[in-house]
């Protein structure tokens, strides 16, 4: 169990000195109020207490003279990655509380020794502090971005066809290249589509799907999934989505060529979703957009100049040329003599 704890303290630890903590807000350097006059703490009501305890100003740690509240280590908390957020809830925050003192402890030496006085840390927390800013800029602008449903409702009727759904079932067979090594997987192509029309002629015969499954399937070579899938228009390579969006129900497409396979499309339910289905896509699209206008407009208005010499592109790396030389360019011939 204590091995356990000490590895996840060290877990937490790693977290906090990875950045997480540049998020935190300030905490309280004071000394914890005393009790008003007149009052001791056995005399406070069990309701005050209560209340105290779940105060997020109750301090629950103090290093030295400075006091750490629940709302820094719950804030804390809620900044760490969500696997080291499930461990803090099973084992408990006494981790967190260990090496949030520790990094307490190593900060202040550290402003003991002026180390936050060098040049490279003072360029370091401003770059912490421009990428901290800009990324809250970045949050209320896309936060302050509204879209109408009347901007909705003119996406969905201009784009229809970019929501389209399609029911398909593929048929896959990797390609062997006309160079590969004896033992490589694969069909050589006119076989692979000698395969693909052997399939679809069983299929259009009546033959169930998951009979051809069985009579065609070879694993990581002949791939024959009897179970439909749904895609969506645009999501698949170019030359798939193009052809499975040409076909009408039933109808297999020609054998469709990829960097490593062939494929078969044969698509069983067209259907265009109703405007309600894509609300939030297109919201969420529309949004993106306005940002993007927004963050050129900005771009556009603001005086931004670059060193061209400093920020040129790099020249193309040059190859060797035939006898060795590294210009790339022919060898000159001999003088003639």
């Amino acid at each position: 169990m204590e091995i356990r704890r000490r590895k996840m303290a060290r877990i937490v630890l790693n977290s906090l000195l990875g950045g997480t903590l540049s998020a935190l807000v300030c905490f309280a350097q004071t000394s914890p109020a005393s009790h008003p006059a007149g009052k001791s703490a056995a005399q406070s009501s069990s309701a005050t207490a209560s209340a105290q305890a779940a105060s997020p100003e109750k301090v629950v740690l103090k290093v030295g003279e400075t006091n750490v509240t629940k709302a820094d280590i719950d804030y804390l908390i809620g900044s760490l990655n969500p696997q080291v957020q499930k461990a803090v809830a099973l084992r408990g925050r006494k981790p967190v509380g260990d090496e949030y003192a520790m990094m307490l402890l190593l900060s202040q030496k550290a402003q003991s020794e002026k180390l936050d006085a060098s040049p490279e840390f003072q360029r370091k927390l401003a770059l912490e502090k421009l990428q901290l800013l800009a990324q809250e800029e970045y949050r209320h602008m896309a936060e302050s971005i509204k879209v109408s449903p009347d901007e909705i409702s003119a996406y969905y009727n201009a784009h229809k066809g970019d929501f389209e759904e399609a029911e398909l079932r593929e048929f896959v067979i990797r390609k062997k290249p006309a160079d590969a090594k004896a033992g490589a997987k694969g069909l050589p192509e006119e076989e692979a589509k000698a395969r693909l029309a052997a399939i679809q002629k069983a299929i259009e015969g009546g033959t169930d799907v998951k009979q051809v499954a069985k009579q065609f399937d070879v694993p990581n070579v002949v791939m024959v999934n009897p179970e439909p899938v749904t895609v969506h228009k645009g999501e698949m390579l170019p030359a798939l989505d193009k052809a499975a969006f040409e076909l009408k129900e039933n109808q297999f497409s020609q054998p469709v060529e990829t960097p490593q396979a062939l494929v078969l499309l044969q698509m069983l339910k067209r259907q265009q979703p109703g405007m309600q289905a894509v609300s939030s896509q297109i919201e969420d699209s529309l949004r993106q957009q306005k940002l993007k206008t927004a963050l050129d407009d900005i771009r556009a208005k603001a005086n931004i100049w670059m060193d061209p010499d400093y920020f040129k592109a790099p020249e193309p790396a040059r190859t060797s040329g035939a006898l060795g030389g590294s210009s790339g360019a022919a060898p000159k011939a001999p003088p003639q003599q």
